[in-house]
């Protein structure tokens, strides 16, 4: 005798031997998967089963990523509902399982006869009925094998890509708003028709549009200053954009109606980076290290989860389920791509140990292709970006993918950025770009910028105290270098995969201080070097839980300053800076410095001036009185003067400029303007030095950077 297992709870009766879910609404629609998870559950009503229970129960001869299971529960919540006390069916254990959390009774337990069974399977009797059934059955069977044939080629085929064409020529930088292991991350968005952006100079942004097929560029009226494009409705109607922000500062997020009609601010969020929910009735955003759900109206907004690092561009699967964002990982190494369940569950990490070519690479700026089978990626190393493509192993035929191996879509001499697949899956959209600067300084006599030290592609350009050295990080390549200022001597004092940013010579000229990290055994810390060459040392024994940025040296060279910085950080305003004694290795924080970065000590040693995270107002703090005071509002690097008088920093917005407070009386007076400046290197153009005679030098922007279009197929 066989025994039917047939199961009630609630409005629903559960058939596990036919795999069939009855409901109010009639028969559920759920995949075979769901189905078998929900079975596995109710059959161990009240116990807690672990995920890894569940998946050698379900897929218990495959191996399966755990988004398979992530995708079944949110599946089975989403059929179920809540019950009649407004609970969950499936209540989640944070780090423990899954529980079938209501009553479960039998329906039905009725032996079946085994002599029916038999009779049921025994021979017909030849005859025209019973040849009909066999040739119908071989029908079936011939049209189930040509279905799995044509479903296994399917899930088992990869994408390709082919045929550049170029969209845009205006060499404007289509730029976004926050800078990462690959530069400021732009974003493109598409209707199919047009692919939209932002782009612009440092003081100038502006959405922007251009034909699908290619044509002139045309811009997109706001009426507010610096917008970044966040998102396209799915209904190709409305732009999702973010005013004008500093910094980790968020902004009010806009819909703006395309091709014309009224902006609308959305209340109650804000957040530097957004997107709309497939539906359009949900909008998940960022807001420096967390990530929130809300209503499109911008209501009933709740956490679904914080990161260790700054978190951003957030992007829905095509069914809802989850959301994939890039986020700075724990160590703030390098950025990494993560998977967070809408419908509540672990997020976990995308490709996780995965290095691109053999090299470890930083991942980011994600998007699912509109059939929800491939996620595809920009992955950043060695200086270059280039595209890549991973399958999406959640669903129900998921078990047929060949491999998880991500696989390169771009290569040649451009990099690749911001990838985004049109809605009918058959192009490809991504930003071609080719890094190159050109170190300028500002002629006082002139008035103008004229090519400085060679005009060779130095980012993050230091002299030393003398003025016959300079140090300096290739760009894009990220190496540490070091050469006289005629170009004589050079020496190469960094390898890849290690990145290198703000070198700094010590008052003696015999080492350098560094930032830097990120492949082979270093971390990413401060890292002192001999300026003869050498391995280079870590200035301090941490865990890693404090980034030394910025490292610069006291007068005497007998310390170093440094600070930490926002974007690594999951609350920006308890960041501080720091002073270590190289002798001792005592360490002591600056009283007061909670809440402020890139700290720069004075020549003459009596100041020390950082950037407070809460205003953005440049603060200098009196080492004899031991007070702060407060100053102007200011970004990017700050420089002192070679005799202390003055402070040299950056102003941003519509009329960008190099400024310099006089610190005696708090005058400012503005330098030279940068409006119009295109400005390249690691930090886009928010860094910049000073020569012997305090002429402010910089990163000219030289490269190119135009939007591509590609043919997707699948082979």
């Amino acid at each position: 005798m066989q025994t039917q297992r047939l199961y009630r709870f609630g409005q629903y009766e559960l058939d596990a031997e036919r795999m069939i879910l009855r409901g109010a609404n009639g028969i559920a629609g759920l995949p075979p998967k769901a189905l078998a998870t929900l079975v596995a559950l109710v059959e161990r009503q009240g116990e807690v089963v672990s995920k890894q229970q569940l998946m050698e129960i379900v897929w218990p001869d495959s191996f399966v990523e755990e988004g398979n299971l992530t995708q079944s529960i949110f599946l089975l919540r989403r059929e179920l509902g809540k019950t009649a006390d407004g609970d969950d069916y499936i209540q989640t254990l944070p780090k423990r399982g899954y529980r079938f959390n209501v009553p479960v009774g039998l329906a039905f337990d009725e032996p079946v006869s085994e002599t029916l069974l038999e009779e049921a399977a025994a021979p017909v009797a030849p005859g025209g009925g019973v040849s009909l059934r066999l040739w119908l059955g071989l029908v079936a069977a011939i049209l189930i094998v040509a279905a799995m044939a044509i479903l296994w080629r399917r899930e088992t085929s990869r994408p390709q890509v082919s045929g550049y064409t170029q969209l845009t020529h205006d060499r404007a930088l289509k730029r976004g708003r926050l800078l990462t292991a690959g530069g400021p991350d732009a974003a493109l968005f598409t209707d199919g028709s047009r692919v939209f952006f932002t782009e612009g100079s440092i003081d100038f942004l502006t959405l922007a549009q251009v034909s699908a097929a290619g044509g002139e560029t045309a811009r997109i009226e706001v009426p507010f200053a610096g917008p970044q494009l966040l998102d396209v409705s799915q209904s190709h109607s409305e732009l999702l954009v973010a005013g004008q922000a500093q910094s980790v500062a968020a902004a009010t997020l806009w819909a703006i109606p395309v091709p014309a009609g009224s902006p609308r601010a959305i209340p109650g969020i804000d957040a530097w980076d957004a997107s709309w929910s497939p539906d359009g009735r949900s909008i998940a955003y960022v807001n420096s290290s967390s990530l929130f759900l809300a209503k499109s109206d911008g209501t009933g907004a709740r956490k679904l989860e914080s990161f260790p690092g700054l978190a951003w561009m957030p992007r829905w699967s095509p069914d809802g389920s989850r959301l994939r964002l890039t986020a700075l990982n724990v160590q703030g190494e390098s950025n990494s791509l993560w998977e967070v369940p809408v419908g509540g569950g672990e997020p976990r990490p995308l490709l996780k140990g995965w290095a691109a070519r053999g090299e470890p690479a930083a991942l980011c700026c994600g998007s699912w292709t509109p059939d929800g089978r491939e996620f595809v990626f920009q992955a950043t190393r060695s200086g270059r970006s280039e595209i890549w493509s991973v399958p999406d192993r959640t669903g129900p035929l998921s078990w047929m993918t060949r491999s998880v191996e991500p696989v390169q879509l771009t290569g040649g001499q451009l990099s690749s950025l911001a990838p985004v697949v049109s809605p009918d899956g058959k192009k490809l959209f991504v930003i071609g770009q080719q890094l190159r600067g050109e170190l300028e300084r500002y002629d006082r006599g002139t008035g103008e910028f004229v090519s400085y030290l060679g005009g060779e592609s130095m980012d993050f350009a230091n002299l030393s105290r003398d003025g016959q050295w300079i140090t300096y990080v290739a760009f894009p390549e990220g190496t540490l270098w070091r050469s006289r200022v005629d170009g004589s001597e050079r020496l190469q004092l960094t390898f890849p995969p290690m990145s290198v940013m703000f070198p700094r010579w010590s008052p003696d000229g015999s080492q350098i201080v560094f930032y830097g990290g990120g492949g082979g055994p270093h971390r990413r810390a401060a890292y002192l070097v001999p300026a003869t060459g050498g391995v280079p040392q870590p200035l301090r024994q941490g865990d890693g839980k404090i980034k030394e940025m910025m490292p610069n040296w006291s007068p005497d060279g007998s310390s170093i300053l440094y600070s930490e910085f926002p974007f690594f950080s999951a609350s920006p305003a308890k960041i501080f800076v720091h002073l270590l004694d190289l002798k001792t290795h005592r360490e002591q924080t600056l009283p007061g410095s909670g809440g402020h970065f890139a700290a720069q000590w004075s020549p003459d040693g009596l100041y020390i001036a950082a950037i407070s995270v809460r205003s953005q107002q440049i603060e200098i703090f009196d080492l004899q009185t031991k007070t702060w005071s407060a100053g102007p509002k200011g970004s990017g690097f700050l420089n002192w003067s070679r005799d202390s008088q003055y402070l040299y920093f950056l102003r941003e917005g519509q009329a960008p400029a190099v400024v310099r407070l006089r610190v005696s009386d708090r005058k400012l007076e503005e330098v030279v303007s940068l409006k119009g400046m295109r400005g390249a290197g690691r930090l886009a153009g928010l860094e910049f030095g000073l020569t012997p005679e305090d002429d402010p030098f910089l990163l000219r922007d030289v490269g190119t950077q135009e939007i591509y279009s590609l043919d997707w197929y699948q082979r």
